[in-house]
C-alpha cells in the first residue's frame, strides 16, 4: 500500500537526519584541516531546523491523505473486519464541515487567540455545533497556526475567579474546559496544514520546553498537560527537541486516551514501540501495553493474554494495598472492590474487542465480578445496619428509657399538696395506698401515726423507718380497707384532709 510505504519514509526520517549529522561534522573536520577554506560550511543547528520544518510539513500532508482517504467508503467489507479495531486510523471519522457563525468568523479572521478560547470554553454545551465550524473558521485567519499558537497561552494560566456564589468545583470544570479546547485547536493544524513559518516554529519550540518544565514538576502525573505538550510537538513538527526517552515517558502518562496510537506514529517513535510496551508492562499498565501491541502488530512478540492477567494480578495487589493502608475499613473496603471491579469489566472489555475468548474464557472473569458485587452489596448492608444500630444506641444514651421517680409534686396531680411519706399511687385501684404500719395503728394495735411523726408539719418531715410485718396484698385480703368508697375522709389517725377528691376517682 503507497501509504504505508510513505508512513516507513516519513519513520525513517529521524535516523537520516542524525546520519546527515554526522556526515556534516565529519565534513567540518575535513576542512579545518586544510587552510584557507574552499567554502563555507552551514551551522547544523540551522540546517536542522530547516529540515524539522519541512518533516512538520510532509506529517501534516501525511495525515491530511489519510483522513481523505479514510473518509472514502471502503470496497473490501471483509478488510474492515480483519483489521483490529485498534489500528491507527487518524480522523477515520472526519466531522462534518458548518458554515461558521459571525462571532468565531470574526475571533479567527482578527488573530484573537485568547478570546477564541474564552469563546469556546465558554459555549461548551454548544460544542458539537462549534466542532463542525471550528476548521473553515481557522482557515479563514490570516496566519492559523500562529492563530493557535497565541491561544495556547492560557493553557496553564489559572482562570479568572469565578463570580460570587459559584463554588470551586466551577473553577475547576471552567480550567478543564479550557486546557481541552487549546487540545482540540492543536489537532485542528494537521487537519488544516497550514504553512508553519520558521519565526511560529521557534515560539512553538519555546512554548514547549516551557510546558516540559510544568508537565514534569513535582513528579505529577497529568495526563492532560502531557497530551497537550504531545500535541504540540506534533502539530508543530518538534519531536526531533526532545529525546526518545523523555517522548516515551510522555506517551505512558497519555497511555490510555485514545490519542495515545495516533501521537506515538506521529511523533515517529513506531521503532520504539517494543520499548514502549516494556515501560508500560513495568508500570503496571499491562492493558494499555495490549493497546499498542495490537496497533503495531506484535501480538507474536507480546501474546496479549499474559498481559491481561499480570494486569488483573496488579490490580488486586493494588486493592490490598488500599485495604491495608486504611485498617479493612468500610471505605478503604469499597475503594479496593470498586477498583478490582473496574479492572475485570476492562479486560473483558479487551477480551470482546480482541477476541480473545478461546484462550481467555469470559466466563471466569465474570464470575471473578459476580462474586465482587456479592461482596460489595454485603458490605453494604453490613455497614448499614451498623450504623443503624449504632444511631439507636445513641438516642438511647441521649434518651434513657428511665420510669421517672415519683415525687410529692406529681403524685397527686393537685397543685400545693402533698402526699405523706411511704404512699405510693397505685393505679389498679384507683387510690393511694398506705403502707401498712401507717394509718392503720388502730386496728393493728401498733403505735399511732402521730407518735411517729411527732409534731413535723406535712411538707417538711422525713420519712421514719419502715418495717413492712404485712404485705400490701395480705391488707387487702384481711381488712375491709381496700372495698372502702373511693371518698373516705382521711387517712386513719393522721388527723389529716383526704389529699385526694372524689371526682378524680370515680
Amino acid at each position: 500500500m503507497a501509504t504505508a510505504r510513505i508512513e516507513e519514509a516519513i519513520a525513517s526520517i529521524p535516523e537520516k537526519k542524525e546520519s546527515l549529522r554526522r556526515a556534516l561534522e565529519a565534513l567540518r573536520t575535513h576542512l579545518s584541516s586544510s587552510s584557507p577554506s574552499p567554502f563555507s560550511v552551514p551551522e547544523w543547528k540551522d540546517l536542522d531546523a530547516h529540515i524539522s520544518s519541512v518533516e512538520a510539513s510532509i506529517r501534516l500532508r501525511f495525515q491530511a491523505l489519510l483522513a481523505k482517504e479514510a473518509a472514502q467508503p471502503s470496497s473490501s467489507p471483509s478488510d474492515s473486519k480483519e483489521k483490529p479495531s485498534n489500528e491507527w486510523q487518524p480522523h477515520a471519522n472526519p466531522e462534518p464541515e458548518a458554515v461558521p457563525r459571525p462571532q468565531l468568523t470574526s475571533l479567527c479572521v482578527n488573530m484573537d487567540g485568547k478570546d477564541l478560547v474564552s469563546f469556546i470554553a465558554r459555549n461548551r454545551k454548544d460544542l458539537g455545533a462549534i466542532r463542525s465550524e471550528l476548521n473553515p473558521a481557522l482557515r479563514s485567519a490570516p496566519d492559523p497556526a500562529k492563530l493557535v499558537l497565541d491561544a495556547m497561552d492560557g493553557f496553564f494560566s489559572s482562570p479568572p475567579p469565578p463570580p460570587k456564589g459559584d463554588k470551586k468545583g466551577d473553577k475547576d470544570a471552567d480550567a478543564l474546559a479550557t486546557r481541552r479546547t487549546c487540545i482540540n485547536l492543536l489537532e485542528r493544524i494537521p487537519v488544516i496544514g497550514p504553512e508553519i513559518g520558521p519565526s511560529v516554529r521557534d515560539q512553538a519550540k519555546k512554548l514547549a520546553t516551557e510546558w516540559k518544565g510544568k508537565v514534569t514538576d513535582g513528579g505529577r502525573e497529568n495526563g492532560l498537560e502531557a497530551m497537550g505538550l504531545l500535541q504540540l510537538l506534533v502539530s508543530y513538527g518538534l519531536a526531533s527537541e526532545f529525546k526518545v526517552d523523555e517522548l516515551l515517558d510522555l506517551l505512558i502518562l497519555v497511555s490510555r486516551r485514545k490519542q495515545a496510537v495516533d501521537l506515538c506514529k506521529s511523533l515517529g517513535l513506531t521503532e520504539n514501540v517494543p520499548e514502549l510496551i516494556e515501560r508500560l508492562n513495568n508500570k503496571g499498565r499491562q492493558l494499555d501495553a495490549v493497546k499498542f501491541v495490537y496497533a503495531f502488530n506484535l501480538v507474536e512478540k507480546y501474546p496479549p493474554v499474559p498481559l491481561l492477567k499480570a494486569y488483573i494480578k496488579e490490580i488486586k495487589k493494588a486493592a490490598q494495598d488500599v485495604r491495608n493502608k486504611g485498617n479493612n475499613s468500610s471505605e478503604s473496603e469499597n475503594v479496593a472492590t470498586s477498583k478490582e471491579l473496574g479492572a475485570l469489566r476492562s479486560v473483558i472489555k479487551a477480551v470482546e474487542e480482541y477476541k480473545l475468548e478461546s484462550q481467555y474464557p469470559r466466563e471466569f472473569l465474570e464470575k471473578q465480578v459476580a462474586k465482587l458485587e456479592k461482596r460489595k452489596e454485603e458490605k453494604k448492608r453490613n455497614v448499614a445496619a451498623a450504623a443503624a444500630a449504632s444511631n439507636f444506641k445513641i438516642q438511647k444514651q441521649q434518651h434513657p428509657n428511665k420510669r421517672p421517680r415519683p415525687t410529692a409534686t406529681t403524685s397527686n396531680g393537685i397543685t400545693g399538696q402533698s402526699l405523706p411519706p411511704g404512699i405510693t399511687k397505685q393505679p389498679q385501684f384507683g387510690l393511694a395506698d398506705p403502707s401498712p404500719h401507717m394509718g392503720l395503728a388502730g386496728a393493728y394495735g401498733f403505735a399511732s401515726s402521730g407518735s411517729l411523726y411527732n409534731n413535723a408539719s406535712i411538707s417538711g418531715f422525713r420519712s421514719p423507718p419502715r418495717s413492712y410485718l404485712y404485705s400490701s396484698e395480705s391488707l387487702a385480703g384481711t381488712s375491709g380497707f381496700y372495698d372502702r368508697p373511693v371518698n373516705y375522709t382521711g387517712y386513719p389517725g393522721s388527723r389529716l384532709p383526704p389529699p385526694y377528691n372524689s371526682s378524680l376517682y370515680p
